[in-house]
């Protein structure tokens, strides 16, 4: 499918409440030397954020370059979170859409969801997203217009599973502030990724993608004045890619497997309070690898955001059923 993009464009480039009877939240958190716990609170974030998936794509021997980017626009996520489990659901309503240029960049409509869970110091990620409607800049084509693809869609399902080896570390307090790191340390995180990714266009044809990719990370948080926290980190992974055309009609199944390098980066500016929390975040996830011998593509997940929280005492019952499934687990 990408390969059939490039084709398309070729003639035209040579012209993202506690069980305890208190309404005190301070209560309910335990502290060690490095990290503030709110395990016992539930935590309801509300962000806006750009995330979007987008593709650098290069063809050598034409030395055709560009990217195919959706037109972007600010999301809202509510995020609720509590103990080991974290549930986001993103709906973009349109009062919140501040890009007014569908004419120019076309239209592009966005869904995403998400889980996160924690066990200890192991992390699991899930993520479902699905993008439709592409465009190229016209400044990268030189061209009078920018080259729109409405059609194209974009659905990607993965997740990464990390392991957080400095138990000092606290990495929720830059991923879901259920903690709260008090002071400053770093920890290298190893951890394995894998992404399925199907892309379809106009034409009768579609990608299927599967990236898998396993390296080390390391993340540093610096408090500052115990309310403000700067963390920063990057991971870098080697590992494998398929890339499968699949044709709907008689032309027989194409395929190109390889090595592939993942890298992200992610930096986050953060305040807290016993019960009020906020901040923004950036990070970019990037895959590099090769649809066929002459074209090399960068498969890259932006995402920047702003949140705001606010964390209250848990019900009785959803602590007590928690409580169970988690005595289960550890049971097992």
């Amino acid at each position: 499918m990408l390969k059939h993009s490039i084709l398309l464009l070729i003639p035209l480039f040579s012209s993202k409440m506690l069980s305890q009877k208190t309404d005190s939240l301070s209560a309910n958190t335990k502290d060690n030397t490095y990290i503030t716990y709110y395990e016992e609170a539930i935590k309801i974030r509300l962000n806006l954020s750009n995330t979007f998936n987008s593709f650098y794509i290069k063809q050598s021997e034409t030395n055709l370059a560009f990217h195919l980017t959706p037109n972007q626009r600010i999301r809202s996520t509510l995020t609720a979170i509590y103990k080991f489990i974290e549930v986001d659901i993103g709906y973009t309503p349109e009062f919140i859409r501040f890009n007014k240029d569908d004419r120019i960049k076309g239209e592009s409509k966005f869904f995403n969801m998400g889980a996160t869970f924690y066990f200890g110091s192991w992390r699991q990620q899930l993520q479902y997203s699905k993008t439709k409607g592409f465009y190229v800049d016209k400044k990268e084509l030189s061209t009078t217009e920018n080259i729109l693809f409405p059609d194209f869609q974009v659905i990607k399902i993965g997740g990464t599973t990390s392991y957080i080896l400095n138990k000092n570390f606290s990495f929720r307090s830059i991923y879901i502030q259920s903690e709260w790191q008090i002071k400053s340390t770093g920890s290298f995180v190893p951890g394995i990724s894998y992404y399925y990714t199907r892309i379809r266009n106009s034409h009768p044809s579609e990608d299927r993608i599967i990236d898998i990719a396993a390296g080390p990370a390391y993340y540093y948080n610096w408090i500052i004045d115990k309310s403000f926290l700067i963390s920063g980190g990057a991971y870098a992974g080697l590992g494998y890619n398929q890339t499968k055309t699949v044709y709907n009609d008689a032309s027989p199944t194409e395929m190109v497997d390889g090595l592939s390098l993942q890298t992200q980066i992610r930096g986050t500016l953060a305040y807290n309070s016993t019960r009020f929390y906020t901040g923004i975040t950036a990070s970019l996830n990037s895959v590099y690898y090769k649809t066929d011998p002459t074209i090399q593509v960068r498969d890259n997940q932006q995402f920047y955001e702003f949140f705001i929280g606010y964390r209250f005492n848990a019900p009785d019952k959803l602590r007590k059923i928690t409580d169970k499934s988690l005595k289960y687990i550890k049971k097992k």
